[in-house]
């Protein structure tokens, strides 16, 4: 009984642990993106918000996701990390929705990415 137990668990883990950046989803081509001019940094985070809107012309159901990757600074060449958002509701046609990506590390000290990047944002569903 145990090792069903066990063997369910790494199944249930592996099935749900989302890494930023896989090819392993469908990613989600009818969003069009507005990233917020301001970005925020706090002692334990980098923040980055925005929005989202459905451009095609069928709803994307839920759960899908929005995610991005988080660099040191605008030159794009250290990756910190990575941050996703699970979205819980549809998103209709012609409809938007605001969110918000935080990343936080404790193999960093946030407070000294004042000009941290920020891109690779997208859209996706998992397949």
């Amino acid at each position: 009984m145990n090792k069903i137990l066990v063997i369910l668990s790494i199944f249930l883990f592996i099935s749900c642990n989302n890494t930023v950046g896989s090819d392993d989803v469908n990613e989600l081509t009818n969003l069009e993106f507005t990233i917020d001019d301001e970005k925020e940094v706090t002692t334990t985070a980098l923040i980055v918000k925005g929005s989202v809107i459905n451009t095609g012309t069928t709803k994307v159901s839920s759960p899908w996701y929005i995610e991005g990757m988080f660099y040191s600074d605008n030159n794009f060449t250290t990756i910190l990390g990575g941050a996703s958002q699970t979205i819980n509701v549809p998103l209709e046609s012609g409809v938007s929705y605001n969110w918000t990506l935080s990343f936080s590390s404790s193999d960093f000290i946030e407070s000294e990415y004042q000009a941290f990047g920020f891109r690779n944002l997208r859209g996706y569903i998992n397949q």
